[in-house]
């Protein structure tokens, strides 16, 4: 992906004049800097979000430096099929084909809760069944995992969260290995406009809260994907829980296992069952912060 575009770069990405570029970003509808010597450069983060808002067709991905799109040669599925096309690649292994997909999904105005809640879930959720029934699933599904991880990441890395964001730490808990599903959270909190700080899977409670205690979070989440002891834990979140209600912090909840955890009601305690409750909830908190004098733990 590069870094910096001209106006020349955006204008043939999407199909329009080079002069027409040049006078939104006098105008002010595409911020821009200028270089030394006068010329306009824009960040790729903010030709994504032009790109997106005014729902722009890219014809030439090349030139924003997103090969992975180009590798779909503009043969895109129709609408409603995303998620078994997205399955097809996953299980092929043509991780250009996938990453390209899943970025060409979020440049055409889909958000990253909803590419996590829909084609990227429902095709994972096939490629979990295919292991039942045929010899080779085990394999296809960790090579479409590794390969999700890394179209996810992707992604991110379009999102330039300011300096004074507020910040968000979390992970999955001690003995759960999966990435995919708080990776897919920094993501969408990032996408909110926060700075996410994913700790990764198989994080002990204890590496939480040192994080809560050096980076400040106003925000603190935990995706579940696997319980291997519940009651256990359970104990674990209750001394997180108890941890974060000194702090005032907000605590969401999330991953296809968590309700298998039987957690007293608290105030501090979100539990979202989908990416969409988890970005509106931290919309809330971020707006709650804006208007001052809110407590952030009730927002939402």
């Amino acid at each position: 992906m590069k870094t910096l575009l001209s106006p020349r770069d955006l204008a043939e990405a999407i199909g329009v004049s080079e002069s027409s570029i040049k006078r939104w970003v006098d105008d002010g509808v595409i911020q821009a800097t200028k270089t030394a010597g006068g010329h306009r450069r824009i960040a790729t983060p903010e030709a994504v979000r032009f790109i997106r808002e005014s729902r722009s067709i890219v014809v030439r991905p090349d030139l924003l430096g997103f090969r992975e799109v180009a590798a779909l040669k503009g043969e895109l599925p129709a609408a409603g099929d995303e998620a078994k096309q997205l399955f097809d690649y996953l299980r092929a292994g043509a991780a250009p084909e996938a990453h390209g997909l899943l970025l060409s999904l979020y440049l055409g105005g889909q958000s990253v809760a909803e590419i996590v809640d829909g084609p990227l879930q429902s095709a994972m959720e096939w490629l979990g069944e295919l292991w039942k029934k045929e010899e080779p699933g085990i394999f296809w599904e960790h090579r479409a995992t590794e390969i999700a991880i890394r179209g996810m990441a992707n992604i991110r890395r379009l999102f330039s969260p300011p300096d004074d964001a507020l910040v968000a730490v979390g992970g999955a808990p001690a003995g759960d290995p999966y990435s995919l599903a708080t990776m897919s959270a920094a993501a969408v909190l990032e996408s909110a406009g926060w700075r996410a700080v994913n700790l990764g899977p198989d994080t002990p409670i204890d590496s939480l809260l040192l994080a809560v205690e050096s980076l400040r979070p106003q925000l603190v989440w935990l995706s579940v994907s696997v319980v291997a002891a519940p009651e256990a834990l359970a104990l674990d979140l209750e001394r997180l829980l108890h941890g974060l209600s000194e702090k005032n912090l907000s605590f969401v909840l999330g991953g296809s296992a968590r309700d298998q955890l039987d957690l007293a009601p608290r105030t501090l305690l979100h539990v979202a069952e989908r990416m969409g409750e988890l970005e509106a909830f931290a919309k809330g908190l971020a707006l709650a912060s804006e208007a001052g004098g809110t407590e952030v733990a009730d927002a939402g």
